[in-house]
């Protein structure tokens, strides 16, 4: 059993300007080509069709296939399927009722096409008669909220009388096209002393004014279906919309029949197949994974101690829970990964976020959005940072990516503006959390909306100031409303009680609802505006609903467990003086920590001091922390100390770990060539050419030990 503990926010796009189509390039197996050439080619969207034909495997096909019907299924989270169910039911029926008599399947018919994608008809009027081409007319019902038009028709007929439905266009085809030739000018037609046609007074009435906007043949052939077989199929004959009729809807009913081509792709969002795209060598595979929409919010904001840190929120479009032994609950994965400008990778982390909740405290959230705030620290330097959020449960997944600058010690600047509707007072601890600042909790909203008798919470940083502007600076804060000043009011930075943290609480009472926009500037004693940061929000009428907010707490500031962050991104990045000023921090502060002895180790490794990284692992052989990277970074340590046996012997307990890794084969034959056994050495070589057969270094070294 599922709960959907946030009302979705849907969008729906129409977007089917490109084309894809096979090349050689892409090479796909028969069941995947007919899925996509055959059993959803009515219905996939441009974007699905480009994004399958990127994917490599057909592993990721399968997958992508099964996120296809998931993005589509009226009841996700229940066994059935009842859309895909429908639209196979389709495909039969179009294969089984339109094919006959033709020399192609029923789906690649006019009436299969329509049918696959618009379902039954609500009503189908079929005429078969002397006067007329063989013709049917299929009424359906759309739906105003899809932009679809409220009623409207199709109609299909034999071209000649003979052959396959067609569908007719009223802008390429014409009444003449639904007449046989020899009804187009009938030899018995009652004619007046002049020898013009007798029209009863209803077609004349729609005859009239005919003549200067079609051809003859195609008003006498509207004049036949008029009178010989109804007004709706002459009304037909021009316009796809019931009880609009003549040759002024002959354009608009084409675009109409353009138009609902286009209805399949209404129902979904077809966003998730470029995130499938982007993320489907990170998802795990073993199952299809479904993209759901988020709203994000990332702020970079320093903490008393200097460190700074990326504080984020995301906003799920729902989450999904399960229900056992009364209790309801799910777990959420966050990946997240920091590139440079070079794309980097500084920094990478992954947190479970396990959700439990009793069945009071689920109908007390409601459908209240679910908000995540988590917060990690960050060098100086400009990022691209990009989260993946994964339920492990429903197998759900959303993701956002965003630019991170973080400044530069000494260089002045203002942080972004930060508006919430509420802060909370925290009790003095030993956590922190996401937007933090000093005991106060902030809850920034995401689209900066607030209600009139909101307070709003503005709050920012500034930093580096310098002493004149701390004693004679001046902040300016003003409200724009359509770029029209509403409010304003100027404050001195000494008169704040920090010189970089600056928070206000401003009624809004006297605020109309409307869109407005805060810009917060800087002025020196001489009156130059030094810096500006602007930010806009919105005042609605109520409701406005509540957020269920989970916030994740970390250690204090001061652990080793952020210097032991920062000296990684510092080694990442390259800047290894840094590097190991910090991983010594946090190892010295707790040596018996593994993972502060292996990240410390690395950098010593780096910068080759290795009888350093022998005095700080070995006491690690006599715990049960064992693992692959402890016994590799002992064996290049030893190796690299002239200790050879001791070596070989520490890179053999790390292939028990990880199996043949071609980097330590090599590094144990040249291991047993220091120790004069050149049968082990040889032996490690040729596995390890094994395995990888383009090492040409170690082929030489192989021809050297067998000469």
């Amino acid at each position: 059993m599922k709960g959907n503990l946030a009302s979705a926010l849907l969008i729906f796009s129409l977007a089917m300007t490109s084309s894809f189509s096979l090349t050689q390039e892409t090479i796909l197996s028969e069941a995947h080509k007919k899925w996509l050439e055959e059993e959803v080619i009515y219905i996939i969207t441009p974007a699905e069709r480009e994004v399958f034909l990127k994917l490599e495997t057909n592993q990721e096909r399968d997958n992508f296939i099964n996120e296809f019907w998931l993005q589509r299924d009226p009841t996700p989270g229940t066994p059935r399927n009842e859309f895909r169910e429908e639209h196979y039911a389709r495909i039969e029926f179009a294969n089984k009722t339109f094919g006959r008599g033709t020399p192609i399947d029923g789906w690649q018919t006019d009436r299969g096409k329509f049918y696959i994608m618009l379902g039954r008809p609500d009503n189908v009027q079929k005429y078969s008669t002397f006067d007329i081409h063989p013709i049917e007319i299929w009424y359906y019902t759309g739906n105003p909220k899809l932009d679809q038009e409220p009623i409207y028709r199709l109609t299909f007929f034999q071209r000649g009388g003979s052959g396959m439905y067609e569908l007719y266009n009223p802008m390429r085809d014409g009444p003449q096209d639904l007449v046989p030739h020899h009804e187009r000018y009938p030899d018995t037609v009652q004619m007046d002393d002049q020898g013009r046609r007798i029209l009863d007074p209803a077609t004349a009435a729609d005859v009239e004014g005919m003549s200067s906007m079609v051809e003859g043949r195609d008003i006498q052939a509207y004049m036949i279906l008029r009178e010989n077989v109804g007004h709706e199929l002459a009304e037909a004959s021009f316009s796809n919309f019931p009880g609009r009729q003549g040759p002024t809807y002959r354009l608009p009913s084409a675009i109409l029949i353009k138009k609902v081509e286009t209805y399949p792709a209404a129902i979904v969002n077809d966003a998730y197949a470029y995130e499938f795209l982007e993320h489907k060598a990170i998802v795990d595979v073993s199952y299809s994974v479904h993209y759901i929409g988020n709203q994000s919010k990332v702020d970079v904001l320093q903490h008393p101690s200097g460190i700074f840190f990326v504080n984020y929120t995301i906003v799920p479009e729902n989450l999904s829970v399960d229900f056992y032994q009364n209790k309801y609950f799910t777990n959420l994965q966050a990946s997240l990964r920091v590139v440079d400008l070079e794309d980097k990778t500084i920094f990478q982390m992954e947190r479970n976020i396990p959700i439990e909740l009793k069945k009071e405290e689920l109908e007390a959230i409601g459908k209240r959005p679910f908000h995540l705030y988590d917060s990690f620290p960050i060098i100086s330097g400009n990022y691209t940072f990009n989260l993946l959020l994964e339920n492990t449960v429903s197998k759900e997944f959303t993701s956002f990516e965003t630019r991170l600058r973080v400044p530069p010690p000494g260089q002045l600047q203002i942080g972004s503006l930060i508006l919430a509707r509420n802060i909370k007072d925290l009790p003095e601890g030993k956590i922190h959390r996401a937007y933090q600042v000093g005991n106060i909790q902030i809850y920034p909203t995401m689209n900066n909306t607030f209600l009139g008798e909101d307070k709003l919470h503005l709050f920012f940083q500034i930093y580096n100031l310098t002493p004149e502007l701390k004693e004679s600076g001046l902040l300016k804060y003003t409200f724009f409303k359509e770029q029209q000043t509403s409010y304003a009011f100027d404050k001195k930075v000494a008169d704040y009680g920090s010189s970089r943290d600056f928070m206000e609480a401003i009624s809004l009472e006297a605020l109309d609802p409307g869109r407005y926009a805060v810009k917060v500037s800087l002025f020196d004693q001489d009156g130059s505006e030094l810096l500006s940061e602007s930010e806009e929000f919105r005042i609605t009428e109520p409701p406005l609903p509540g957020s269920w907010v989970s916030a994740q707490t970390s250690p204090p500031a001061n652990d080793p467990f952020y210097a032991n962050i920062i000296g990684r991104q510092y080694l990442n990045k390259g800047e290894r003086e840094n590097a190991l000023k910090e991983l010594s921090s946090a190892y010295e502060r707790e040596p018996e920590n593994l993972e502060y002895a292996l990240d410390y180790s690395r950098a010593l490794l780096i910068s080759k001091q290795f009888s350093r990284v022998l005095d700080i692992l070995t006491p690690f052989i006599d715990t049960e922390e064992l693992n692959f990277d402890l016994f590799y970074y002992l064996g290049e340590a030893s190796k690299n100390t002239g200790q050879y046996e001791q070596a070989v012997y520490y890179y053999q307990s790390a292939l028990s770990y990880k199996g043949n890794v071609v980097e330590i084969l090599n590094s144990i034959g040249f291991s047993y060539l220091e120790l004069g056994d050149q049968d082990q050495a040889l032996r490690a070589f040729e596995k390890s050419i094994e395995i990888n057969p383009q090492q040409e270094q170690i082929k030489v070294q192989i021809e050297k030990i067998k000469k």
